[in-house]
């Protein structure tokens, strides 16, 4: 039996925003027999989950102009944005544009099986779905990683906490 909870989702969006997050960009591209699409947007919760085998996930909202290109994607790639990225964040971010136009204007390369790779990114993970589990009004897609690439820079990560996009403290070099 489920409870009612004291709070409302406006609450509760703003207590969970009290969690500083890193901002992500995915990207994602279907096979050829299901005509190429591809998906961008903007996640902010994303997290390893194993080192052996390498794994990842991340959440979307099940209702996400994304989210068919993600469950029909034949590989997803996840890039860590840095603090000078808030243009990709914001552009990945704005509903009612397809996955190609949210790229458009946006510098990226095809990657293992031709999925978007943007390459001013400090870091880029990729692979394929393994498994995608539904919670609530999201889903939890987990990767099985085979795509890594890293581009040290000392410009810190793109960050998120209460609402608005931040910086870390201090930044780690």
């Amino acid at each position: 039996m489920m409870t009612e909870p004291l709070f409302d989702s406006a609450q509760f969006r703003q207590v969970c925003g009290h969690f500083p997050t890193g901002v992500t960009a995915v990207t994602a591209v279907t096979g050829p027999s299901s005509g190429s699409a591809v998906a961008a947007l903007t996640v902010n919760s994303f997290t390893s989950v194993s080192l052996e085998p390498a794994k990842v996930l991340f959440c979307v909202a099940n209702s996400s102009s994304s989210f068919r290109v993600l469950m029909d994607s034949a590989r997803i790639a996840i890039h860590i944005l840095s603090q000078d990225q808030e243009d990709v964040a914001l552009r990945f971010a704005t509903s009612g544009l397809t996955g190609a136009e949210k790229l458009s204007g946006v510098s990226w390369v095809p990657g293992p099986d031709g999925v978007p790779l943007l390459p001013g990114t400090p870091a880029v993970l990729a692979g394929r779905r393994n498994e995608v589990i539904t919670s609530g009004d999201h889903v939890i897609v987990l990767l099985d990683i085979d795509h890594v690439h890293l581009k040290p820079t000392k410009v810190p990560a793109l960050s998120f906490y209460r609402g608005r996009f931040a910086a870390p403290v201090t930044a780690v070099e």
